[in-house]
């Protein structure tokens, strides 16, 4: 029984060799097929083109030159002279403010600038008293007639009316200029524009109490804007930033009337560059000539000609890598067939086609089949499409 067993054992032992000998074989034979089995990369050029033709952004509408209007003095409207929206010329009248309180300020500076003058013209009577007074004294002394105590005693008055005098002077100078700080005050009743253009806001009726000064608890008046041309401000992406110059004219339209087309210029650029939106600002001037229906306010579309001013990067969305990174690459097969991954800053995305904003020149042949298993420096066969 024993020597049964043992053939037994035998035979499954020489057919269980005979069974694993030709799966080894043929995993041999695989792996060193597989190594000569070489990564074949389907490859693209990146494409140089013209570019877009128009840059559009975004802006808003707003007054060429907008004021507040307050009030330098205190009092009470007496009469308002402009309604809403209506336009205004430089210096026309908007409204009259009674000031009881100011014009009483400024009769009694008056009247104290006569009693000043009053009392200039005694200390100076005084004055050339005492002066022609100590140069008879002064004169007589030469020949003895006079003591020195009594030539001192005229001139110590000589001195005092002088002193006297100097300080009248002063009084009337000081005297003179309240009651000019207060008739130039008493000139702020009446309210004139400062510019031509349009009330856009007031806030006052006659009869209403008016405060003084520019504070939160003073009184606006009215609000006017000049209207003859508007300001507006976009933001020019940096990569087009060096496409604009002062002066150069843009197209401006109302999103809802787009075929309408009113001719802007650029009058202003920052020079400087957001640190986080890497954008520019830019200072548009657009005439409104009262017809085109723009107003204060306005959101509008502008259209800075780019035409055959940049040459454009795009690449195929397949070439650029999607590893978990915030950075983008992508593969490049180099002269000597190896793979290089090319850090890129990708731009707007056009569907078919991604354009590339640094980081080629345009004449790289780019995988579009990419695979997480290339590696840096990898040789690979590849296939123009």
């Amino acid at each position: 029984m024993k020597t049964n067993k043992k053939i037994i054992l035998i035979v499954v032992a020489i057919f269980f060799v005979i069974g694993i000998i030709p799966k080894i074989a043929r995993f041999i034979i695989t792996s060193l097929n597989a190594r000569d089995v070489q990564y074949v990369a389907i490859v693209e050029k990146a494409q140089i083109s013209d570019g877009i033709d128009n840059l559009e952004l975004s802006g808003e509408l707003k007054p060429f030159l907008q004021t507040e209007i307050f009030s330098r003095i205190n009092g009470l409207v007496k009469d308002r002279y402009v309604e809403l929206g209506e336009k205004v010329k430089k210096g026309q009248l908007l409204a009259e403010i009674d000031t009881p309180d100011l014009d009483a300020e400024a009769a009694a500076a008056k009247s104290a600038l006569i009693a000043a003058e009053k009392k200039l013209m005694e200390a100076k009577y005084q004055y050339d008293y005492a002066s022609r007074t100590y140069d008879r004294y002064n004169n007589s002394a030469v020949d003895g007639a006079i003591s020195t105590q009594d030539l001192e005693a005229k001139y110590n008055a000589f001195k005092t009316s002088e002193m006297n005098y100097e300080s009248a002077q002063a009084d009337v100078e000081k005297a003179k200029e309240d009651y000019n700080r207060l008739l130039a005050l008493q000139g702020y009743k009446q309210v004139v524009a400062p510019f031509d253009g349009v009330i856009s806001k007031y806030g006052i009726d006659a009869g209403a109490n008016v405060v003084a000064g520019g504070s939160a608890t003073s009184t606006s008046l009215f609000e006017i804007q000049q209207t003859d041309k508007f300001r507006a401000t976009i933001f020019v992406p940096q990569s087009y930033v060096r496409f604009i110059k002062d002066g150069q004219d843009v197209d401006v339209y109302i999103p809802e009337n787009p075929s309408q087309k009113i001719k802007g210029q650029i009058s202003q650029i920052s020079g400087k560059l957001d640190n986080v939106s890497r954008t520019m600002e830019v200072a548009l001037i657009i005439p409104n000539d009262g017809k085109s229906g723009l107003y204060s306010g306005l959101y509008v579309k502008t259209n800075l000609d780019l035409k055959g001013k940049q040459k454009m990067i795009t690449v195929n969305p397949s070439s650029l890598t999607t590893f978990s990174t915030p950075d983008r690459y992508v593969a490049e097969v180099t002269p000597e067939s190896t793979v290089h991954f090319i850090k890129v800053k990708q731009g707007k995305d056009y569907g078919d086609r991604i354009e590339i904003l640094e980081g080629l020149k345009g004449n790289e042949l780019l995988i579009t089949n990419l695979t997480d298993e290339l590696k840096e420096g990898q040789k690979v066969k590849f296939k123009v499409e």
